[in-house]
């Protein structure tokens, strides 16, 4: 699966920062030893450490054959101070004509609402369609179900849980 340009920079478009504001997104397919290390420590802390899963593995099989997105804020205006936050995975069907996963989308707690998740899921998405997948599918949360609508998702089954936390499985059709 070929994914997006590897460095696709997205401006915030969160109203709290300004024009003069110099802080925007970056998002990156993890390819370094320290990307991975930066996206596993955000899975860590926001589904092991913030969701209490306790015995969560926050690495699998699938990261190897997967195109795992890094987003970083950056605080200043050249750049030099940057802040992984979000992250999510991409993972291409098995067999053809399965739908291609979403998984592990992450934005650590104090960098929501600034469209770092949002940011992740274009990236995934974007390689999703240079691909060809003609059904991208996710387990959403029920609190991010709304998230996932507005890009393109909907509903594809009753919900179940994970745990503790309702789940739904949502799909994205190509048009």
């Amino acid at each position: 699966m070929t994914a997006p340009a590897q460095n696709a920079r997205l401006s915030t478009p969160d109203s709290r920062l300004t024009t003069h504001d110099p802080r925007f997104i970056e998002v990156v397919q993890v390819a370094t030893p320290m990307d991975r290390l930066a996206a596993l420590e955000i899975r860590r802390r926001v589904f092991a450490q913030e969701q209490h899963a306790a015995d969560l593995r926050v690495a699998d099989a699938d990261d190897e054959r997967s195109i795992i997105a890094l987003a970083s804020l950056h605080d200043d205006e050249i750049g030099n101070h940057k802040r992984p936050v979000a992250t999510g995975r991409l993972t291409p069907p098995l067999v053809a004509r399965e739908p291609a996963l979403v998984a592990w989308v992450a934005t650590v707690p104090e960098a929501r609402g600034l469209g770092a998740g949002a940011a992740v899921m274009r990236f995934l998405l974007d390689a999703a369609d240079s691909a060809g997948a003609r059904e991208v599918a996710l387990a959403a949360q029920l609190p991010a179900e709304a998230f996932y609508r507005r890009l393109g998702f909907t509903p594809a089954g009753p919900l179940y849980d994970v745990r503790g936390i309702p789940h739904r499985r949502m799909v994205r059709r190509q048009q």
